[in-house]
Protein backbone atom coordinates (compact mmCIF):
# COMPACT_ATOMS: atom_id res chain seq x y z
CA UNK A 1 0.00 0.00 0.00
CA UNK A 2 2.76 2.48 0.95
CA UNK A 3 5.74 0.83 -0.79
CA UNK A 4 5.98 3.28 -3.71
CA UNK A 5 5.19 6.14 -1.35
CA UNK A 6 8.06 5.14 0.98
CA UNK A 7 10.48 4.90 -1.93
CA UNK A 8 9.46 8.37 -3.14
CA UNK A 9 9.84 9.80 0.38
CA UNK A 10 13.32 8.30 0.61
CA UNK A 11 14.31 9.72 -2.79
CA UNK A 12 12.90 13.20 -2.13
CA UNK A 13 14.38 13.39 1.36
CA UNK A 14 17.80 12.45 -0.02
CA UNK A 15 17.51 15.06 -2.79
CA UNK A 16 16.66 17.70 -0.18
CA UNK A 17 19.42 16.54 2.18
CA UNK A 18 16.94 15.56 4.88
CA UNK A 19 17.62 12.80 7.40
CA UNK A 20 14.95 10.80 9.22
CA UNK A 21 15.74 12.92 12.28
CA UNK A 22 15.05 16.13 10.36
CA UNK A 23 11.89 14.69 8.79
CA UNK A 24 10.68 13.71 12.26
CA UNK A 25 11.46 17.12 13.73
CA UNK A 26 9.61 18.96 10.96
CA UNK A 27 6.68 16.49 11.13
CA UNK A 28 6.43 16.85 14.91
CA UNK A 29 6.93 13.15 15.64
CA UNK A 30 9.67 10.96 17.08
CA UNK A 31 12.45 9.77 14.78
CA UNK A 32 11.54 6.19 15.74
CA UNK A 33 8.04 6.79 14.32
CA UNK A 34 9.54 7.79 10.97
CA UNK A 35 11.89 4.80 11.01
CA UNK A 36 8.99 2.42 11.78
CA UNK A 37 6.96 3.89 8.93
CA UNK A 38 9.84 3.79 6.47
CA UNK A 39 10.73 0.17 7.22
CA UNK A 40 7.10 -0.94 6.88
CA UNK A 41 6.40 -1.70 10.55
CA UNK A 42 3.81 1.08 10.61
CA UNK A 43 1.30 1.92 7.86
CA UNK A 44 -0.10 5.10 9.36
CA UNK A 45 -1.86 7.38 6.91
CA UNK A 46 -1.37 10.20 9.43
CA UNK A 47 2.41 9.79 9.27
CA UNK A 48 2.30 9.58 5.47
CA UNK A 49 0.36 12.86 5.35
CA UNK A 50 2.87 14.54 7.66
CA UNK A 51 5.76 13.37 5.50
CA UNK A 52 4.04 14.65 2.37
CA UNK A 53 3.60 18.06 4.02
CA UNK A 54 7.22 18.20 5.19
CA UNK A 55 8.38 17.40 1.66
CA UNK A 56 6.01 20.05 0.24
CA UNK A 57 4.07 17.42 -1.68
CA UNK A 58 0.52 16.17 -1.58
CA UNK A 59 -0.62 12.62 -1.10
CA UNK A 60 -2.82 10.82 -3.59
CA UNK A 61 -4.64 7.51 -3.13
CA UNK A 62 -5.79 5.43 -6.08
CA UNK A 63 -6.42 1.72 -6.54
CA UNK A 64 -4.99 0.90 -3.10
CA UNK A 65 -1.75 2.79 -3.68
CA UNK A 66 -0.57 5.99 -2.01
CA UNK A 67 1.64 8.32 -4.03
CA UNK A 68 3.38 11.65 -3.62
CA UNK A 69 2.40 14.31 -6.13
CA UNK A 70 3.86 17.76 -6.61
CA UNK A 71 1.73 20.56 -5.28
CA UNK A 72 0.50 22.97 -7.92
CA UNK A 73 -1.40 26.23 -7.77
CA UNK A 74 -4.63 24.28 -8.36
CA UNK A 75 -4.07 21.80 -5.49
Amino acid sequence: MFNKFRQNVKTLAKEKGMTYALLAEKAGVEESTIKCFMCGANDSRRIAEKLADVLDMRMSYSNGIYELIEKTEEN
